[in-house]
């Protein structure tokens, strides 16, 4: 264990981070980590059942894992080291977790992460697999995850290889073989080829990135080799996991291609894992392609709910759409318009009191999508169906009925801020519900802002969106 962030199963001590390494390194964050500014290194081995379930119940989120059961686990956890050149503190860890059936995962888990002004890596190296993840920045590790977890990245990392295959390694799930020529890895007897028609496709989405990753075997199988295949950027080719070919992409260096459009409901990134030969220029072809196409789906119109009575706490609303992508909506009351620290704990508002709300959405890229406040309204009941309701906000703009209330940002950011002063319901309950509709928008569709502006005679044409993805959030105040 390296006090610089790396596991070695070698005895030798690597200086700076460097992917071309000799093999078996995990490096959950390689990077130069001072030894005497306090923080703990340590290490703990698990065999108890109720730790071993619930990796167990994370693990089995992973298609083809549903049976995976841990039989031992290793977790190693760097806790509030310091990084040289004053870059501040960190906190992260790595699990090894296998089971009876030499099946073996890798999990990196990220607590504390800044933004790294020296050499890092953060990945791992064995004799069949490479993988280091490719990441602008060092905080993506824990804002990002190629699982269903912000901050947690998990990799399948079976034993040793049964075999060499010309360029690559056999797991126990594969065969070698030679089909026209070529060396590679088929499905082994004992392999079920689960969902044939889609190589078994597993699509995993996160904001502005995603991947793809199919079975190798099962591509090989219907004549395609996995050092053939790439996305539409012919420059990204897939990694090698295991039994799986990995493809993926992000927003920021490595587009691959990638294309971002909207509907009506949704705003869509998509790409094609692609398989054709070079030579294929001609007017006909007799060679085979492969064109598998694979896209992150955001719903653009939400409705969130903050019950407001004694006590102050942010909610959150987070939605997972299967294999589509997720983002997450907060709602939070601040006490001024500075927007730093939002109320918490036991607080008492009068009537009349002026109150400013935030709308955050997270987990999508504020380069390309700004949040929309469509209308806000508020309740004397939890219900955002009231037949009794207070509008504040409609159509985008403060309800000219309530001189009160007043958008100070709209459609130009992730985030979008108004405010009111407080109110009751004559003869109701003192308690308010505020709710409010909010979408998304494509900065390069808006023209400036995608919120018209407030005030102006005509009100522009807008696209109907018959979508809506109704969740209540709580926010007690």
């Amino acid at each position: 264990v390296s006090q610089n962030g790396y596991l070695s199963f070698q005895s030798v001590r690597y200086s700076t981070p460097d992917s071309k390494i000799p093999n078996d390194i995990i490096a959950p964050l390689w990077t130069d980590i001072r030894n005497n500014t306090g923080g703990q290194i340590y290490y703990t081995k698990y065999t108890s059942s109720d730790v071993l379930n619930e990796i167990n119940s994370y693990i089995r989120q992973l298609p083809s894992a549903s049976n995976f059961s841990a039989s031992c686990a290793i977790r190693v956890r760097w806790q509030d080291v310091y990084l040289e050149n004053d870059a501040g503190y960190v906190s992260f860890g790595v699990l090894l977790v296998s089971d009876d059936q030499d099946t073996s995962y890798i999990m990196m888990i990220y607590w504390q992460m800044s933004s790294l002004n020296q050499p890092w890596l953060a990945g791992y190296k064995s004799k069949n697999s490479n993988h280091f993840l490719s990441l602008e920045n060092s905080s993506n590790l824990i804002s990002s995850s190629n699982f269903n977890n912000q901050a947690l990245w998990v990799f399948r990392v079976d034993s040793e290889p049964q075999e060499s295959c010309g360029n690559e390694y056999c797991t126990k799930d594969e065969v070698c073989v030679k089909r026209s020529g070529i060396d590679g890895c088929a499905c082994s007897e004992n392999n079920t080829r689960p969902r044939p028609d889609t190589f078994d496709a597993i699509e995993m989405c996160e904001s502005s990135s995603g991947s793809l990753s199919l079975s190798r075997c099962q591509l090989f199988e219907a004549g395609y080799a996995a050092d053939m295949l790439h996305l539409n950027d012919p420059m990204c080719k897939g990694k090698i996991q295991g039994d799986r070919v990995v493809f993926d992409f992000d927003n920021d260096n490595n587009t691959c291609g990638t294309t971002l459009r909207t509907n009506e409901t949704h705003f869509i990134y998509e790409n094609a894992v692609q398989h054709h030969r070079s030579g294929d220029v001609g007017v006909i072809s007799r060679q085979k392609w492969l064109s598998v196409n694979f896209s992150c789906v955001y719903p653009l119109v939400k409705s969130i709910s903050m019950p407001m009575v004694i006590e102050a706490a942010h909610g959150v609303v987070s939605r997972e759409l299967s294999t589509e992508g997720s983002y997450t909506i907060r709602m939070m009351p601040y006490p001024n318009a500075s927007y730093i620290e939002p109320y918490s704990g036991n607080v008492t508002l009068d009537e009349n009191q002026q109150i400013f709300v935030a709308v955050d959405v997270e987990g999508v890229d504020e380069r390309q999508i700004a949040l929309v406040i469509d209308s806000c309204w508020g309740t004397p009941v939890n219900n955002t169906n009231s037949s009794l309701f207070w509008p504040l906000v409609s159509e985008e703009c403060p309800n000219p009925q309530d001189g009160t209330v007043k958008v100070l940002q709209n459609g130009i950011s992730t985030s979008s801020r108004f405010s009111f002063r407080m109110f009751t319901f004559t003869g109701q309950s003192e308690s308010i519900y505020l709710h409010c509709k909010v979408h998304l928008c494509l900065h390069k569709e808006s023209e400036g802002s995608c919120a018209h502006t407030c005030g102006s005679t005509t009100v522009p044409a807008r696209t109907s969106r018959s979508f809506q993805d109704t969740t209540a959030i709580t926010m007690s105040m």
